[in-house]
């Protein structure tokens, strides 16, 4: 019968918790790119800007529906190999081989924030109910002013929610990231397994954290929202 070590355990968290700065950053990264580049596309969506309306839908309907770890490699090989046509053609001495693989998992793990951040500040905005939108356009607002005044005051109690179940996901998606080569929390702790065969104590000490993780992830998004509702309920929103 296989017993647990916990002495080795213990030694996984601890190594599994010196990677917890290198997950961070793979997983801030793609959030704050997918924010930005999301909110706008959401808003393209919802004003169906000519051809850009058109283009994020089908962007957002492919990653949607393939699997994560399909897309992950897909995107990451199209990076790979097509980059250094790009830097030949313009003349740069930067080549794949000089980029560390965390730039890469960043930019993959961007394509694909991108497209459900852009989901959940869509779904978010298009809560706001449309009487409210009309009626303050019908007095002389702007399209950017409604934006400003009525849809995202109202739209994020909606959103920061949706928004933390992204994130959630994200944060345990990062641990696909050893596909594409990128030494992370469950590379090294195998790698640390592997002179004992002790797998099951090193997978345990990933789930602990991970988990861990997003238990913290949960807490600061439900303050973050106690707060802004808070806010948005004294300036009588």
């Amino acid at each position: 019968m296989y017993r647990i070590d916990y002495g080795f355990l213990l030694h996984e968290i601890r190594v599994a918790a010196c990677y917890l700065p290198f997950t961070f950053v793979l997983v801030s990264g793609p959030l704050v790119i997918g924010l930005v580049i999301g909110s706008f596309l959401a808003v393209a969506r919802i004003q169906r800007v000519p051809v850009l309306h058109q283009i994020v839908r089908l962007y957002v309907v492919i990653i949607r529906g393939m699997p994560t770890v399909l897309m992950l490699l897909i995107i990451y090989f199209v990076f790979v190999y097509s980059f250094d046509s790009l830097a030949e053609f313009f003349g740069w001495t930067l080549r794949t081989g000089q980029i560390h693989p965390l730039v890469f998992a960043i930019l993959v793990l961007s394509f694909l924030s991108i497209a459900f951040v852009s989901e959940s500040i869509r779904a978010a905005l298009l809560s706001v109910p449309p009487g409210q939108i009309e009626a303050a356009l019908s007095v002389g607002m702007t399209t950017f002013t409604v934006y400003r005044r009525v849809r995202i005051p109202q739209a994020l109690p909606v959103a920061i929610p949706i928004l933390g179940n992204t994130f959630i996901s994200q944060t345990k998606g990062t641990a696909l990231v050893a596909m594409i080569g990128v030494t992370d929390i469950v590379t090294k702790v195998k790698i640390e397994a592997t002179a004992t065969y002790r797998y099951l104590e090193a997978y345990i000490a990933v789930a602990l954290i991970y988990w861990v993780l997003c238990v913290g992830i949960e807490q600061a998004v439900r303050l973050l929202n106690n707060q802004v509702r808070a806010h948005l309920k004294v300036a009588g929103v």
